[in-house]
């Protein structure tokens, strides 16, 4: 119980203490770690944003070539549209991996889309410190009929 109390009063003591320990060098230390870490959780958002855009890309991919039957300058013209509104990524790609031709996907053969693009970590300014390459992949079954 002794303990309690002795350790009681220090903290109020060290509470109410009012001389400060800081400096100007420290404080511009702490105000310049607490910039690059939202610099950073920023960057981070931006990327989780751009991977969730490029999901939405593939999904539509998907569904376009589904109907279609297989890949076509509408499904390049879709993708076009798609990757101009994806923000945070660049050198945006993609590609069409499936058992028979990407021209004529026969009724019932699966397909694979695959949206590629390029993300940076880098804080403010732009500065692309660390890239990272981004992936979103979609699956799909043709619903068209060849004959």
């Amino acid at each position: 119980m002794a303990k309690n109390c002795r350790f009681q009063k220090y903290y109020r003591k060290l509470l109410k203490n009012e001389n400060g320990e800081a400096s100007y060098i420290s404080v511009f230390f702490y105000i310049l770690a607490a910039v690059v870490l939202i610099a950073f959780i920023i960057n981070v958002f931006q990327i989780i944003s751009a991977k969730q855009q490029m999901d939405h890309a593939a999904d539509q991919l998907v569904k376009q070539i589904q109907l279609n039957g297989g890949v076509d300058s509408e499904t390049d013209s879709l993708f076009d549209f798609l990757s101009g509104e994806i923000s945070g990524a660049r050198d945006l790609s993609y590609s069409v991996e499936c058992s028979d031709s990407e021209d004529r996907i026969q009724i019932g053969s699966p397909f694979y889309v695959t949206v590629t693009g390029r993300c940076s970590l880098g804080g403010f300014w732009k500065f692309r410190l660390v890239n990272i390459t981004v992936r979103s992949i979609g699956a799909g079954v043709s619903e068209h009929y060849w004959k």
